[in-house]
């Protein structure tokens, strides 16, 4: 894996008083502060270590370049089918900003070397950044690795013995940061020759699911709900809600009470064209088409989404406001059924997952020159 260090701005984080509401505008809002004090220059090319601090855990990866061509060359693996329609709306802001606000998540396979490398960068060390976001209780910290020594040892080791990247989150930034590329080559002059990503190892990373809120219409009640599941799985009523236990369980929040499924086996072993059967395949077909009557699953308006990192909580309150809606709690994708169907080239369900940790808009900001 080729990776480099990037030429960057930064926020000076002296003029921001609500650091929350600060990064969440930059998505609308960053072209408003680029040429603003606001904003700083690195003073020099960095590859930065990023640490985020959660309630639950500390995570470490690293901030770099990556050359566009692991991408084209098949290094950097995908699980999510693209829109053209979101992809062009990435290319105008990019070209709107001249500049790539947020890294892509990549995942790679643990690294002992690049792990000691990470330590050396921050223990003992100040952070260039040290960002506290108050309503989420997370800290995030970026330590930039500048002398060239140290950032040629992490492209010698990344070069050798990281082969393979998974792509966690930005699949549509990285399709229209390759698509803006082969079109206008002429960007590999103006900064960008690579993408910036924010590389954390499997270990380093949480994979939550997507959890659903879906509105029913009045032609169904719940006894007839549960007699159409009971035609695809084993259902028991819970004595209160809980999450999924294992993989093939769903659990379903509804006014009635709190029900687990478990899908008969013949569902699970029926798609020979994957290597794993993924719950959400089988709730798609089986239930939001079959009992719900909902064929285009990735607009409709019935379905909510949810991280699976705020538990069922979302759900439950979903529930109550709207005794119409039922929620719907999954267990998360293993990360080897994650490598694996990668690897293959297949393509996981949308809406399958949610990685932890989430990099923020603004924090580190790839310049593009606009002349």
């Amino acid at each position: 894996m080729i990776i480099q260090p990037i030429e960057y701005n930064y926020p000076d984080l002296r003029l921001i008083k609500d650091k929350t509401s600060f990064f969440e505008s930059m998505k609308e809002e960053y072209t408003q502060y680029r040429d603003t004090p606001y904003f700083k220059e690195g003073r020099k090319p960095a590859i930065f270590v990023y640490r985020i601090q959660t309630k639950t855990r500390i995570y470490h990866g690293i901030l770099a370049g990556v050359d566009i061509s692991e991408y084209t060359n098949g290094n950097i693996l995908k699980h999510e089918n693209t829109l053209i329609e979101q992809e062009k709306k990435i290319i105008e802001l990019t070209r709107e900003r001249n500049a790539i606000i947020k890294p892509v998540l990549l995942a790679y396979k643990f690294n002992t070397r690049i792990n000691g490398y990470m330590a050396k960068a921050f223990l003992g060390k100040r952070p260039k950044l040290r960002i506290k976001f108050e309503k989420e209780n997370q800290i995030h910290e970026l330590f930039a690795v500048e002398a060239k020594k140290e950032i040629k040892a992490f492209q010698k080791e990344f070069n050798s013995k990281v082969g393979k990247a998974y792509i966690a989150d930005g699949h549509h930034r990285m399709s229209a940061v390759n698509t803006l590329i082969s079109d206008h080559p002429e960007l590999k002059a103006k900064g960008l020759r690579y993408i910036t990503c924010a590389l954390f190892s499997f270990g380093e990373l949480d994979i939550f699911p997507y959890n659903r809120l879906i509105k029913i219409l009045d032609t169904l009640d719940i006894n007839i709900i549960l007699t159409q599941l009971q035609r695809i799985g084993t259902v028991k009523k819970l004595n209160k809600p809980r999450l999924p236990s294992k993989k093939g369980e769903i659990i379903m929040h509804s006014e009635d009470g709190d029900y687990a499924i478990n899908w008969h086996k013949q569902l699970t072993e029926g798609n020979t064209n994957m290597p794993v059967t993924f719950d959400i395949d089988i709730f798609n077909q089986h239930v939001v088409k079959d009992i719900f009557g909902i064929t285009d699953i990735r607009s409709n308006n019935r379905i909510k989404y949810f991280e699976g990192n705020k538990g069922n909580k979302t759900l439950l309150a979903g529930v109550k406001l709207d005794p119409m809606c039922l929620g719907f709690s999954f267990y998360p994708v293993k990360k080897n059924h994650f490598i694996k169907i990668a690897n293959k080239g297949l393509i996981l369900p949308p809406k399958s997952t949610w990685f932890e940790p989430r990099i923020r808009n603004g924090i580190v900001v790839q310049k593009i020159l606009s002349e």
